[in-house]
């Protein structure tokens, strides 16, 4: 309990300092001479409660310049009788079309569907990050970041034994989204490359590839297609549990400031869908997938009329493969078709579809997803 008054104590301390960062551009009055320097806004935070005689701690906040040069995050929360403690502190300095910033953090972070979680781990580390658009749909990414990570809850039915280590890994990636939901129209895609290296105690060597494309094609306006081909491959020792897990519809909720494992693009995407399995069916070091998506807007008569709702109907067919040890894990690829109703909920697609997988005796399957999977 002692200790985590202290932990507490020093997590707000950090505070000001973070703040001090951003001090000149929000310092006292200026000279009529000097150039315009954007002062600081607070955008939300919610302060420090206590209740039943324990201390219960969530501060949440934003702040950041009017003209949004500089961003400052931090995020706390602790509970004296459970000891829990977590926190997470950002601060990035926006420069024309670059962008840095630093992240330090101590979080849980879950590995699976909100609904199905595959393995609950706790994270700390801190994370240097770049990034430099080259235009508005495209960018380039570089990350820095050393982790300390130990899982606490692990399901039945995930693949693989998580692992506790620590890892200093590095990660390039280049972007493209031009995407947009109301023409049903564009491209989004991303190629990665990215590993690890011992040092000061960290045990893995691996280095990783990774792509994602996926492009979208209006046929009038009711009727689009979407196609979308996906594969990646590890090299070395990596942390088991964070390989490439497939089946069912794997969507990217892992924190983006925590993990250097496959998450999809902005963490909005999902990691992979091959529809007609069970979520975490496959694991391994390298994997190849595709998907064809038939979409039909049955309400209201266009995208452009889509208000607090609509509905869609889909025709699917997903297929891949997955590799461990240069082994093929399925002698024939797996292979699913199916149908599947998409609901415009107020801005958020909330799908289920019906799948049947080709593999002789295999069962039909349910499965639900949130937001944009493709």
């Amino acid at each position: 309990m002692k200790s985590l008054h202290r932990r507490l104590s020093a997590a707000l301390l950090l505070l000001p300092l973070l703040f001090s960062c951003a001090a000149p551009v929000w310092a006292g009055e200026e000279e009529p001479w000097e150039p315009y320097r954007p002062r600081l806004e607070v955008e939300y935070i919610l302060p420090v409660i206590y209740y039943d005689g324990s201390l219960y701690a969530l501060l949440y906040g934003r702040m950041s310049s009017i003209l949004r040069d500089r961003e400052l995050q931090f995020f706390l929360l602790a509970d004296e009788r459970t000891e829990f403690f977590s926190y997470v502190l950002g601060y990035t300095r926006h420069r024309y079309k670059w962008s840095t910033g630093i992240n330090l953090y101590s979080m849980p972070v879950n590995i699976g569907p909100v609904w199905a979680s595959g393995v609950w781990e706790k994270q700390t580390g801190v994370s240097l990050l770049a990034a430099y658009r080259r235009t508005n749909e495209t960018r380039y990414t570089l990350r820095l970041q050393w982790e300390k990570f130990s899982p606490y809850y692990v399901a039945s039915s995930f693949p693989e034994d998580p692992e506790e280590g620590s890892i200093l890994g590095w990660e390039v990636k280049a972007i493209k989204d031009d995407f947009s939901f109301l023409a049903q129209k564009g491209t989004r895609a991303y190629l990665s490359v990215g590993g690890a290296f011992p040092f000061l105690n960290t045990g893995y060597r691996y280095l990783k590839i990774e792509e994602d494309w996926r492009r979208y094609y209006p046929l009038n306006r009711r009727i689009s297609a979407i196609f979308s081909l996906r594969g990646g491959k590890i090299w070395g020792d990596y942390p088991s549990h964070r390989g490439f897990i497939i089946g069912g519809i794997q969507q990217a909720n892992m924190s983006g400031l925590g993990n250097l494992t496959n998450q999809g693009t902005l963490w909005a995407l999902a990691d992979s869908t091959l529809r007609g399995y069970r979520l975490y069916q496959f694991s391994g070091d390298g994997f190849l997938l595709g998907n064809l998506e038939l979409r039909t807007l049955l309400y209201p008569s266009s995208y452009y009329d889509l208000r607090l709702f609509g509905l869609l109907g889909t025709v699917f067919f997903d297929a891949g493969q997955v590799w461990k040890d240069s082994q093929a894990l399925s002698t024939s690829p797996p292979a699913a078709w199916g149908v599947g109703l998409k609901f415009f909920l107020g801005g958020l697609l909330v799908g289920v579809d019906y799948a049947i997988p080709l593999d002789p005796g295999a069962k039909p399957r349910w499965h639900v997803s949130l937001g944009e999977v493709f």
